[in-house]
């Protein structure tokens, strides 16, 4: 093995190690990265939204969803009720309880490991890994069609930046939109 391949596997690790650590100091909701952590983030931008949205949004089968609502559900975080619009839609609500943890989980958005670099440092790995992510991208065959979200996933973080900039439309209707054109590209 290479000792850039060796050096990068080792950062891997030891970044995953360090921002548990980090997130576990915000007690159990703090992680922002995964499980209910991501959608307490999500529920903190945009308090009611529908659970098939959140589904596309953070891009996670519909049964894994609604495990993780279920847990937030029973620690009061989170209410489930019907669309006024159309009663078969599910819409989740961030309760008060819910807000007030999701208020905590702004300190962890930002990870301090990268303020050891200098500005110019940052912009230039952020550079260099979006550059390889990229090559892997071109390099890798296409992915199932079940799981399209993670075909792209450089779409699905711009989709997502949209929506905290936005707080409007959802980016589904976005990101169904590409995805359709890609479809229809494919088949011409």
């Amino acid at each position: 093995m290479d000792e850039i391949t060796e050096q990068f596997l080792i950062f891997i690790r030891l970044f995953r190690r360090y921002t548990s650590y980090h997130h576990k100091n915000l007690g159990k909701y703090g992680n922002f990265l995964q499980g209910q952590g991501r959608i307490l983030a999500v529920l903190k931008m945009r308090p009611d939204i529908s659970q098939k949205d959140l589904t596309y949004l953070l891009a996670i089968r519909p049964q894994s969803l609604g495990e993780l609502l279920v847990k937030l559900e029973r620690n009061e975080l989170i209410e489930r009720h019907p669309a006024q619009e159309d009663r078969r839609i599910m819409m989740i609500h961030l309760t008060a309880k819910g807000k007030k943890v999701s208020e905590k989980m702004d300190e962890a958005h930002n990870i301090a490991l990268f303020n050891k670099l200098t500005k110019e440092e940052q912009v230039q790995f952020s550079q260099l890994l979006g550059k390889l992510s990229n090559a892997m991208q071109e390099e890798l065959p296409e992915g199932d069609k079940n799981e399209r979200f993670y075909e792209d996933p450089q779409r699905h973080f711009e989709m997502f930046k949209q929506f905290q900039k936005t707080h409007g439309d959802l980016p589904v209707k976005f990101f169904e939109t590409e995805t359709k054109n890609k479809c229809c590209q494919k088949h011409k």
